[in-house]
């Protein structure tokens, strides 16, 4: 009885176990501290960040000229590749989603509503301009003397 083990079969188990481990981590970030949740969302991003990578690489083979034009590495090593390609991307500041993921749990788990985002942006931007005219009377004032 032979057991056949394709790289195709490998990468769905690795992309499986990595869903599967993320979830895990998200679901368990209300006991765990900021570190661990903005952690928890870096590797989220990467692993969109690798899954719209593969997905882009299919189309540029589809449309390869070259149809033996894959090596033994890259079947062997891709996956491997790609995710280090994504977690590097990530670690360089990504696409923005890992921070907004972040920003977004940890509103959540401190029970802020939209709308008291909305009203707290708002009282931010209010106070910023008071400060900003704050200063320009200063500096006038300073200008006159």
């Amino acid at each position: 009885m032979d057991i056949n083990f394709t790289s195709k079969d490998y990468s769905s188990y690795i992309n499986t176990a990595n869903a599967d481990s993320l979830k895990s981590k998200l679901s368990n970030v209300d006991s765990e501290g900021d570190e661990k949740m903005l952690e928890a969302c870096k590797e989220f991003e990467a692993y969109m960040i690798e899954q719209v990578y593969k997905q882009m690489e299919k189309t540029t083979k589809m449309f390869s000229d070259d149809k033996d034009s894959s090596t033994s590495y890259d079947t062997m090593f891709g996956d491997m590749r790609v995710q280090e390609m994504a977690k590097r991307a990530t670690d360089q500041g990504g696409i923005g989603l890992a921070q907004q993921l972040y920003e977004s749990m940890k509103r959540q788990a401190s029970g802020i509503t939209p709308d008291e985002l909305a009203s707290q942006r708002a009282a931010e931007e209010l106070e910023k301009k008071a400060e900003t005219e704050a200063a320009k009377v200063a500096s006038a004032k300073t200008d006159e003397a």
